[in-house]
């Protein structure tokens, strides 16, 4: 008991005394918190030599000066001797575009203090060449931006002739300033009040944007009225443009100068005067094209505070204010920017031009996919003016109608029937107690007991939907997947391949036997379906060169060549004896297809989209009009154009 209360109180006596205190730090504590502060430039509770809130204000400003930039630190080592201390700190920065780190060693120096540090603060501790009042300065420098090629290697998107529009309201009053703007916007065809607004905001001596046009729209606008105009300006210049304004607009995207809104979501990999891709390929593969930026930081003396005696040596500088433009640079690390890699897509450029044209005087959204069979290269994938810059070619979605009738032709052929297999072509038939009818007109001496290749050539709806029993919508799921429909493919740029449902029923798989339903297909997916009948087995469209679609087939069995060989006979009687004879007088190659018209909307009769998917050697097209007549009547004169524009 008495040596108990002993050791009792010779405990309370050291904690009394004060030597049950903290342990004395050998310095690796204090090392660790200085780096761990270094790398979250803030000092917290260390202790320094001078003024812990001027430290924290100069590295403050160091940080500042090089945002969003900033590296990590870890101690390297700690070399003590009987008072003082010396810390290796090692630094590692994740620099914009750059593979591999910028990495140095510097250190700081310490002295004991009781049974802790202090740091002798220098700001060669956050960089060994960086001196007192310095600030960092980042600065990017750009290769070449490379080009997007067509197929035969040549450059699609390349430097074209520009004039960049707008007023220069130095020598201008405001009101005189504010008139030329309300004219310009007048002459240009733009908004007024927003040009305007963009007017009055810029400096009394400043160039005022207003488009940006192609030389040749640049000489179309009425020069005369243009010239009245006090302060005009058109300066020329050159930007990465298609040969076109319309040239594979929503294939190939455009290009703009960085906005601030480009610069905050990058995080730093974008800066202010880079050119960054908007849209489409320039802006799926804007990192190969640009390349790698090149970087250099520099230490540069940072301006005055305005508030600031004029008369502070520069070691009294703590300042944050931006570094004096015209001082001079230490450059404290540099990488050679790196030019963009050319991305060379499948695309025929005269093809590509007569889809276009096709579609010139098409009013309603439209597409034209022109696919090569042997490899599912796409030669061309147009969409109609009214479109209005939606990729209706790669990402509508849309019913079918009877071009579907090839699916479902493939899902009959694997119950055991075969193109000369007969089946029932009534003028209505009653599936599930809903009416089916065959198109208006539908050919008279095509009804009865018909074969199923004469059914697929005059599109007979009822004897399609009279199968409805027999083939399950599992089945017909599957023909459409061994044909396509449904297959993951990444082509580089967002793309919708179809989708039929597996678990229709009753009316609605008695609507799918026609490509009615459920089911959606974009024109890309139809050129797919096209392109696979020919080549005998599931084609993967290819859009750029070398780039893996990562191809996942749809759900099914494959598509065997003797099914294909089935497929093309009926779709040649299509031409021979069905609703694309147009077709049949082609050169060269026999000529195959099918039309297809799908009802859509709530209206009485109901609107149709238009459809043809057709072939020829090695060249299939799919042509759709989002509201046409029949396929035949709007999709085939549009499918003869493609087909002998490929031959030519």
């Amino acid at each position: 008991m008495i040596r108990r209360v002993t050791v009792f109180l010779l405990a309370l006596g050291l904690v009394l005394g004060g030597t049950a205190c903290s342990p004395k730090d050998d310095g690796t504590a204090t090392a660790a918190a200085l780096a761990k502060a270094l790398a979250s430039h803030t000092v917290g509770d260390l202790s320094f030599d001078k003024a812990t809130a001027d430290v924290q204000k100069e590295l403050t400003g160091l940080a500042e000066s090089i945002d969003p930039v900033w590296p990590d630190v870890s101690v390297g080592s700690v070399a003590v001797t009987e008072d003082t201390a010396r810390v290796s700190l090692n630094y590692s920065w994740k620099l914009p575009d750059l593979d591999k780190p910028w990495t140095y060693a510097t250190g700081a120096d310490m002295k004991r203090d009781g049974n802790g540090w202090i740091i002798t603060w220098s700001p060669e501790m956050v960089e060994p060449k960086l001196k007192s009042g310095e600030r960092f300065k980042l600065a990017s420098s750009y290769g070449q931006r490379a080009q997007i090629l067509s197929a035969d290697g040549e450059a699609i998107v390349k430097a074209r002739p520009v004039r960049i529009v707008g007023i220069n309201k130095d020598g201008l009053s405001e009101e005189t300033a504010e008139s030329s703007a309300k004219a310009l916007a007048d002459v240009l065809g733009i908004d007024e009040q927003g040009y305007l607004d963009k007017v009055k905001a810029y400096g009394p001596v400043a160039f005022v944007d207003a488009i940006t046009l192609r030389e040749d729209a640049f000489n179309e606008l009425n020069q005369e009225q243009l010239n009245a105009i006090k302060g005009v300006l058109a300066t020329a210049s050159t930007l990465p443009l298609a040969p076109s304004r319309t040239f594979a607009q929503a294939i190939l995207g455009t290009v703009h100068e960085a906005t601030a809104e480009d610069i905050e979501k990058s995080e730093g990999k974008i800066v202010a005067g880079q050119v960054v891709g908007s849209a489409g390929l320039q802006a799926a593969f804007n990192d190969q094209l640009s390349g790698t930026r090149g970087v250099t930081i520099s230490a540069v003396p940072a301006a005055k505070d305005a508030a600031e005696d004029a008369t502070a040596s520069p070691t009294d500088d703590a300042g944050t204010s931006p570094e004096d433009p015209n001082a001079p640079l230490t450059v404290l690390f540099s990488s050679d920017p790196v030019n963009g890699t050319d991305v060379k897509t499948t695309l025929v450029p005269g093809l590509q031009s007569a889809a276009e044209d096709a579609l010139a005087d098409v009013t309603s959204p439209s597409s034209v996919v022109v696919m090569r069979p042997s490899t599912g290269a796409i030669l061309a994938s147009a969409n109609g003016p009214d479109s209005q810059g939606y990729n209706t070619a790669f990402l509508g979605q849309y019913a079918p109608g009877s071009t579907f009738k090839i699916a479902t032709s493939l899902g009959l052929l694997r119950l055991g029937m075969t193109p000369e297999s007969t089946v029932t072509c009534s003028p209505e038939y009653v599936a599930d107690g809903k009416k089916f009818l065959n198109a208006p007109g539908y050919a008279p001496e095509a009804t009865g007991e018909v074969s199923l290749t004469t059914a697929v050539a005059h599109s007979c709806n009822t004897a399609f939907v009279s199968q409805f029993e027999k083939l399950p919508q599992t089945g017909l799921a599957d023909a459409a997947g061994a044909l396509g429909i449904g297959m993951s493919n990444d082509l580089g740029l967002q793309a919708f391949m179809g989708a039929v449902p597996r678990d229709s029923a009753g009316t609605e798989h008695a609507a799918s036997m026609i490509g009615q339903g459920k089911i959606q297909v974009s024109p890309l997916s139809m050129a797919a379906l096209m392109a696979s009948a020919v080549k005998g087995e599931a084609v993967a469209p290819v859009l750029v060169d070398g780039h893996d679609g990562k191809v996942k087939p749809a759900e099914g069995a494959a598509l065997t060549g003797e099914e294909a060989g089935d497929l093309r006979t009926m779709m040649r009687a299509v031409v021979t004896d069905g609703y694309l004879d147009n077709l049949a007088d082609l050169p060269g190659a026999e000529a195959i297809g099918k039309t297809g018209t799908a009802e859509y909307g709530t209206e009485t009769p109901p609107r149709t989209h238009s459809w043809v998917i057709a072939a020829q050697g090695d060249v299939a097209v799919a042509v759709f009009v989002e509201d046409g007549d029949l396929g035949a009547v709007t999709g085939g004169p549009l499918a003869k154009t493609i087909l002998a524009a490929a031959a030519g």
